[in-house]
């Protein structure tokens, strides 16, 4: 074994040694690094969570599934006020729009629709507000996730027809039914009444926000009650073949069918619609979390300088406190790499133990907020990686200023000491 590896191994053993017999300022060190942290772990899950939320809050479809819009929000960077003008200018994409791109595209894509707009639910003396009415196709449960429980999804005579049924949410069957089966029976939408024919699966809630809050009625029968040009739809689409056709080939089929529409293909003119995917909605939602990561991340940094701090000010009492000690190792022989490389390995040890325990109280404080309110936060991986670097890298920065001067001690002065 060489001597530069037993040397090391020296220095890390009366490392060890030193932080077991000095426990109470071992613990004040750590305690720092233990908050900057468990904060700068906690911001990146509530990040995290944030990005998920955007994207499970907008994007109820699959990933292969591309929708057309009037105006997306994405599409404007965030500018709220171009985002607004282009919902009051641009045309309405309604049920004509379908019609012509059903005809164009069906063969090939499936394609469907769905609107909404709001109004209480009632069922004799039990009244249920905030609930939203969905206007749909017959293929809207192949194009997002819902999913039936009980009873039946709308078939293509309950569009033509525009029958009065419906399928609900969870929500709508606890407030309205209780513990009776809804199927086959009656509620109350504004003035008219609606048979229950299916119940959807639950989707649970996201940041606190029900998913099961919902009534949907065919297409046809929400024109009849709303108004055919009332307000705009949302066309969704994919491919029949999505092993030969790619959400991308979608994409560009169904821009350029809408261009062709809307007579936009022959001119320079930009979309007056946005197209939505999945890839797009996370694109965004990481561009609005890396924003507001900006802002943040550099105030947990704070919480981390204080920690270094502490760590560098605890560690220049120690070698004060120790001055005998070091005076006796040097007599015997140490050299001043080896006093700053034990004080190194000392101060990166805890910092290090530090970081660990930041990390199992922010994962522990996490799984609470989840477990208590269904919050989708998540420790991301490289938190993981970044808790540990960054308390490490703490340890040796702050740690140089004490371990320097211990290095730099007299050794009859230091043996001299009380």
């Amino acid at each position: 074994m060489s001597s530069v590896l037993t040397s090391f191994i020296e220095s890390v053993r009366i490392a060890f040694d030193s932080i077991r017999a000095n426990m109470t300022r071992s613990i004040l060190t750590i305690i720092g690094i233990v908050v900057g942290v468990a904060v700068v772990v906690i911001v990146a899950a509530l990040l995290q969570g944030a990005q998920n939320f955007i994207v499970k809050a907008i994007a109820d479809f699959a990933p292969d599934v591309i929708r057309i819009e009037k105006a997306s929000f994405q599409d404007f960077n965030a500018d709220g006020q171009a985002f607004a003008e282009a919902r009051s200018k641009r045309p309405d994409i309604l049920s004509d729009d379908l019609k012509y791109l059903q005809n164009r595209l069906g063969s090939e894509f499936m394609i469907g629709a769905q609107t909404d707009a709001s109004l209480p639910a009632r069922r004799g003396s039990k009244t249920l507000v905030g609930i939203v009415i969905q206007g749909v196709t017959s293929n809207v449960n192949e194009l997002t996730d819902i999913k039936i429980e009980r009873g039946r999804y709308f078939r293509s005579f309950d569009i033509d027809f525009r029958r009065n049924v419906c399928v609900i949410g969870q929500d709508v069957v606890d407030e309205l039914f209780g513990g009776t089966s809804p199927i086959g029976r009656k509620i109350q939408l504004g003035q008219i009444a609606y048979e229950v024919i299916g119940v959807a699966e639950p989707r649970g809630s996201v940041f606190g926000n029900s998913q099961d809050g919902f009534v949907q009625i065919p297409l046809g029968t929400f024109e009849k009650v709303f108004g055919k040009r009332s307000r705009s739809i949302a066309i969704l689409a994919k491919a029949r073949d999505t092993k030969n056709i790619s959400p991308l080939e979608t994409e560009e089929r169904l821009r350029t069918a809408m261009r062709i529409r809307r007579g936009l293909v022959l001119t320079n003119k930009e979309d007056n619609f946005s197209i939505v995917t999945a890839d797009s909605l996370q694109a965004f939602a990481g561009t609005l979390t890396g924003i507001v990561g900006t802002i943040i991340y550099p105030l947990t940094i704070i919480a981390l300088f204080v920690g270094g701090v502490v760590v560098m000010n605890m560690m220049l009492a120690s070698v004060t406190e120790r001055k005998k000690e070091i005076g006796i190792r040097m007599a015997l022989g140490a050299k001043r790499g080896d006093i700053l490389s034990q004080f190194l390995i000392e101060t990166t040890t805890l910092t290090l133990i530090g970081g660990v325990l930041g990390l199992i109280l922010a994962s522990g404080l996490i799984g609470l907020v989840v477990w208590l309110s269904s919050l989708p936060l998540t420790v991301p991986v490289w938190a993981v990686f970044l808790a540990i670097g960054v308390s490490c890298s703490v340890g040796i920065v702050f740690g140089v200023v004490p371990a320097r001067k211990a290095s730099k001690l007299d050794p009859i002065e230091a043996l001299n000491s009380e």
